[in-house]
């Protein structure tokens, strides 16, 4: 499996009234570097950076992280999202689900492994994303959610319209 990653600067500043702090980094996404770019204490951070949506004001932020996969079946758009979804970032994470819905995959995955909550406004969100999937011909779907995160898929009946698969390895061979 080739994965190359696209990461992207986080478009929201901290507040003023706390201090300046990185975003929360995730295991799951890790830009490419070339070795020597930065200084070695700066190299393990770069390889930690990854989209940070929403305000640092002490609680998890949304992170998400974007890679192109080559798989046996095809390649598919991978988006992993990190954290919590809720109205304080859903516009940013709108603006993550557009730009890989513009380029127009044939497969968007969104891996729901690291997310540990969902509001409606996210929710809604994801279901705009598989609106405008469809309508291109390509296919939006769902992987490991966590329990309170497939609950909401369910309590909303969302998982009647966006297929959700158990692992990202089933949603890629459809």
């Amino acid at each position: 499996m080739v994965r190359s990653s696209a990461q992207f600067p986080s478009p929201v500043s901290s507040p003023v009234s706390s201090p300046v702090s990185s975003p929360v980094s995730s295991p799951v996404s890790s830009p490419v570097s070339s070795p020597g770019l930065f200084p070695p204490a700066r190299e393990a951070e770069a390889h930690q950076q990854s989209r940070s949506c929403g305000r640092n004001t002490g609680v998890d932020l949304l992170t998400t992280s974007v890679a192109t996969v080559e798989s046996e079946s095809g390649p598919y758009t991978l988006a992993e999202l990190v954290g919590e979804a809720d109205v304080t970032n859903s516009d940013a994470l709108r603006d993550v689900l557009d730009a890989e819905v513009a380029k127009e995959p044939q497969t968007l995955i969104i891996d729901l492994s690291g997310l540990r909550f969902m509001d409606s406004s996210a929710l809604h969100v994801i279901l705009r994303a598989n609106r405008a999937m469809d309508r291109q011909g390509g296919v939006l779907a769902l992987a490991c959610p966590r329990e309170a995160v497939a609950k909401m898929l369910r309590l909303t009946a969302a998982d009647q319209l966006v297929p959700v698969y158990s692992s990202v390895d089933e949603a890629s061979a459809g």
